[in-house]
């Protein structure tokens, strides 16, 4: 009898494990669900953030995005540095902005996103 109530308690404790890491996993789909959203000229896209060497970049799982610079990118650098543990980290972003293709003459990646709106920003310690 104490083995039949044993095993009930590790089918119980199994069933748990896996319907934690099913959601654990669902969260994350959530975030790369809002990839990218269209509207007007705007785009909305959730990817990793990251500045180093002087170089914005937001890659998504998708596509990879040079930042243009402006005062969002300034502002979205100055947060994403106090939440990074060293300088070659990534944050979780949700960005909305407007899309440029590269000039055939310039160098750098194809498309440039020019953040008009820091949407959200996703600390993933917490």
């Amino acid at each position: 009898m104490d083995k039949f109530i044993e095993m009930k308690y590790y089918k119980v404790l199994v069933c748990l494990l896996i319907i934690n890491l099913g959601c654990a996993n669902k969260e994350s789909k959530m975030i790369d669900a809002i990839v990218e959203t269209k509207n007007n000229d705007q785009i909305i896209l959730s990817g990793d953030f990251i500045f180093y060497d002087n170089a914005g970049v937001l890659q998504t799982p998708k596509k990879i995005y040079g930042i243009i610079f402006n005062k969002k990118l300034e502002e979205l650098k100055t947060i994403a540095n106090s939440i990074k543990k060293d300088e070659y980290d990534s944050v979780h972003v949700i960005l909305k902005g407007k899309l440029y293709n590269k000039d055939k003459d310039q160098e750098g990646w194809d498309v440039k996103l020019e953040i008009t709106e820091i949407v959200e920003i996703i600390n993933k310690e917490i």
